[in-house]
């Protein structure tokens, strides 16, 4: 068994990769509560399919059952909970209260090393969207530099491989007058143990866009591009120098998905039931509905799943409804799809009502069938403008488990929290899918390191 620590771990998209290429994820750090709630709910997921009482997380997302009712007749999985989600902010004066809870569960969980640190600093202070839209242009932002406490618990744990995600904009982010990617890549070059990096920092700063993964080559109906940096101990090249071609392999298998086929959104939410504006429900919305035509991604969607949950539509204003069927109509009656310009030429009497409208041109935008998601990002929580419904007969925003889908997180994962903490979870999560090929190649890495051993 190899054992995983999960920082700045969200509502756990990395960690449920993870988990489903057969790692044990014996920790994960957060400090949104909402987030911790989640991923309390997915490890109580998790630890009832052991058992076979499924049925008792059923009727816990159905409000049948509550969760001390469940503890009070497992203990011991409350327990096992308390030690792997660890609810703190990642802080210099809590690092080592931190670690030791991290050491805690190791030993709980009869493991003797941490094979893989996963996780990747916010990425706000690193977002083109964020920047444009602060007059610092976030440079200010005290979170540039969160990722230094990653490379601290990193020095202390010596895992085996390091997994550092975030978005493309970290090349281009600045603080304090530099650019904050060469400033990690001294601090990364700096470690002892030495680790070496894939692919080679010196490469990546050369040419970017060639070291940027796009989950919509993973089997994900989303477009969705992250910067995955690959570490592992120098030492482990004795014997297996082979492994520095580990990031090489996932590239090939991006190559080889994107000529073969890519999801959409139809792939993602056709089978899903539909919603007027308002309805729907933020927990157990219903039964699936009975479909002979799921493709393969619904299939894999609904295993284990009691049905849709998460499913309940924003309620919308008149006037914004009214946008949305402008878009969605002037795209079906065969035009490109419209902008603010097209919207204020052609119906005057639904220009929004912002003062700086040249912000916003963009700012309604319909998800078509017949193409992957745009990336799905914690915006939607505030409004769905950019993520509206392709079906007019619908004419609204995503649901959180439309959003969901896109971002390839299973049905029967449990989104705690108020419906814009749902959303926000989302948002910031990291495509399980796209963690699943990463983890995988990782996995075989690892097996042949240790069947040498």
């Amino acid at each position: 068994m190899f054992y995983v620590v999960d920082l700045f771990a969200g509502c756990g998209g990395m960690s449920e990769g993870f988990q489903q290429a057969g790692f044990n994820v014996i920790a994960e750090v957060e400090m949104n509560h909402f987030a911790c709630e989640t991923l309390r709910t997915r490890h109580l997921f998790h630890e009832l399919i052991k058992i076979k009482e499924q049925k008792l997380y059923n009727q816990y997302v159905r409000q049948k059952i509550s969760l001390d009712e469940i503890y009070q007749k497992y203990p011991e999985i409350k327990e096992e909970i308390s030690k792997r989600v660890i609810e703190e902010k990642l802080e210099e004066n809590g690092i080592d209260d931190i670690i030791e809870k991290i050491k805690s569960s190791l030993k709980y969980n009869n493991g003797s090393k941490v094979n893989v640190l996963i996780g990747g600093p916010p990425c706000q202070p690193y977002s083109l969207i964020g920047r444009s839209r602060d007059p610092d242009r976030m440079q200010k932002d005290e979170r540039h530099y969160l990722y230094r406490h990653y490379l601290t618990i990193m020095r202390r744990l010596r895992p085996d491989f390091f997994v550092y995600e975030n978005v493309p904009g970290l090349f281009s982010a600045k603080a304090e007058g530099g650019r904050i990617f060469e400033k990690l890549q001294n601090d990364f070059s700096s470690l002892d143990p030495a680790y070496v990096i894939t692919p080679p920092l010196k490469k990546v700063k050369k040419k970017p866009s060639s070291y940027i993964l796009n989950s919509s080559d993973f089997n994900v109906p989303e477009r969705r591009k992250r910067l995955i940096l690959i570490g592992y101990k120098k030492s482990l090249e004795v014997g297996h120098p082979l492994i520095k071609d580990v990031f090489k392999k996932i590239q090939r298998i991006a190559i080889k998905n994107r000529e073969s086929c890519c999801l959409d959104v139809h792939d993602a939410i056709g089978d899903l039931p539909s919603l007027q504006s308002g309805e729907g429900d933020d927990r157990y919305f219903g039964g699936y509905l009975e479909k002979n035509d799921l493709c393969d991604y619904q299939k894999d969607m609904r295993k284990l799943s009691i049905g849709v949950l998460n499913h309940k539509a924003r309620t919308h204003m008149a006037s914004d409804l009214e946008r949305y069927r402008f878009f969605i109509e002037h795209h079906n009656n065969g035009h490109k799809a419209a902008t603010l310009i097209d919207l204020i030429r052609e119906r005057p009497d639904l220009t929004p009502g912002h003062e700086n409208l040249d912000d916003f041109i963009d700012r309604f935008k319909v998800q078509w069938w017949d193409a992957p998601s745009s990336t799905i990002t914690a915006h939607i929580s505030k409004d769905g403008h950019y993520f509206i419904h392709p079906d007019i007969e619908q004419c609204r925003s995503f649901t959180v488990r439309e959003a969901a889908r896109c971002q390839s997180f299973p049905d029967n994962y449990f989104f705690e929290g108020p419906r814009t903490e749902q959303f926000k979870q989302v948002g910031n999560a990291v495509p399980p899918r796209l963690a699943y090929y990463i983890a995988r190649q990782i996995r075989k890495e690892l097996n042949k390191l240790y069947e040498k051993q």
